[in-house]
């Protein structure tokens, strides 16, 4: 087991000085840069990896037992020191080939001991520590103090230095975050002001099937509220509606209206609007047999969730028995499809679901 450790040892300690090497100096610039980020990374790895295999000998062996911890306790701190290790020679050396200029989110003290070259004392001094503890098998220990000053000095520089890390990365994140929120809430502003542009926009002469997405419930109240005025600027507003509702072309942009706006003649409605059910049906069952990419979250276009929101509000009590083909629809969801997506379920099934067993006669 101690040879063992000295081979370990050995390599990393190699894979150090050539880490060390590399960094003390400018990178090479052009065709060589690439072959210089490579030795890099090799070396990189190769100290971390047979660092860890170093430290789990040592660990098996016994040989921290100077330590003065419980086995579990000393075990933890000792991974915990070379991951801190690790991690501070390998941001010390990039951050002193490359500190970020600008919207750097990390503490200015990872930088200055970059640039005193961290990545060449740091390690150093664990490495020290764990060289001497390959020899530490008695009670008595000559180095004790020396090998307690580099490792708990080691412990302190890297943990410090691990914690700006995190520090920064913490920072960044939510940086990012807030950047990516603003960047959704200006993107929301704009498509609700293209929205609301359109509808104003909008005559009493173009097509009132512009408009009927807009006046859905999830929609924001204004847009709404103007689309609904706009639609009723229509003389027989009502009428369109329901001639659209009777296309196969266009029945499924009624749904939007239907859900939350009610019609003063709901009796015309529900049988055609039972019927179009059918046709979403048959729509679906050809679209599922030819498409060549299926997600969970297919279908949601059918406006299901609109549609089944609509008949509880206003229809049900029409003289229409709406389960059949509702549950005509459920079963072509899950009906045949391409060998590849036999195991997609489709999220709007869920809603079909709940209201079959709602209404289950």
């Amino acid at each position: 087991m101690s040879i063992i450790g000295y081979i370990f040892f050995a390599i990393a300690a190699i894979c150090y000085v050539g880490l060390a090497v590399l960094t003390a100096s400018k990178p090479p610039s052009g065709s060589n840069d690439m072959g210089h980020g490579l030795m890099l990374a090799f070396l990189g790895l190769g100290f971390t990896i047979t660092s860890l295999l170093m430290t789990i000998v040592l660990l098996v062996k016994g040989s921290f037992h100077w330590l003065g911890y419980s086995g579990g306790q000393r075990t933890t701190v000792v991974l915990l020191a070379w991951l801190f290790v690790v991690l501070t020679t390998f941001f010390c050396a990039i951050f002193k080939l490359e500190w970020p200029r600008d919207n750097n989110p990390y503490p200015q003290f990872l930088h200055w001991l970059a640039v005193a070259y961290g990545q060449l004392w740091i390690p150093l001094l664990w490495l020290v520590a764990c060289f001497l503890s390959l020899g530490a098998n008695g009670e008595v220990i000559p180095s004790l103090t020396l090998m307690k000053n580099a490792f708990y000095s080691s412990l302190i520089i890297t943990s410090v230095f691990s914690g700006g890390l995190l520090f920064g990365y913490l920072r960044d994140s939510v940086e990012q975050a807030q950047a990516a929120t603003a960047r959704d809430g200006a993107r929301d502003d704009e498509w609700h002001q293209k929205g609301l542009d359109e509808i104003a926009a909008h005559k009493p002469t173009d097509p009132i099937i512009g408009l009927l997405s807009y006046s859905t419930r999830v929609r924001p109240d204004d847009t709404r509220q103007a689309a609904i005025a706009k639609i009723k600027t229509h003389p027989n507003w009502e009428a369109d509606i329901l001639a659209l509702l009777t296309d196969k072309r266009s029945y499924r942009e009624v749904y939007y209206f239907l859900d939350g706006n009610a019609v003063t003649n709901p009796g015309q409605f529900a049988k055609p609007l039972n019927e179009s059910i059918f046709w979403l049906s048959e729509h679906i069952r050809v679209d599922l047999a030819e498409s060549n990419n299926l997600q969970d979250w297919s279908y949601e276009w059918a406006g299901i969730d609109n549609l089944l929101a609509a008949i509880d509000s206003q229809f049900l009590n029409q003289g229409v028995d709406f389960y059949p083909n509702v549950l005509r629809l459920k079963k072509t969801l899950e009906g045949p499809r391409p060998e590849r997506f036999k195991d997609v379920r489709f999220t709007v099934t869920r809603s079909l679901d709940s209201w079959l067993d709602k209404h289950k006669p």
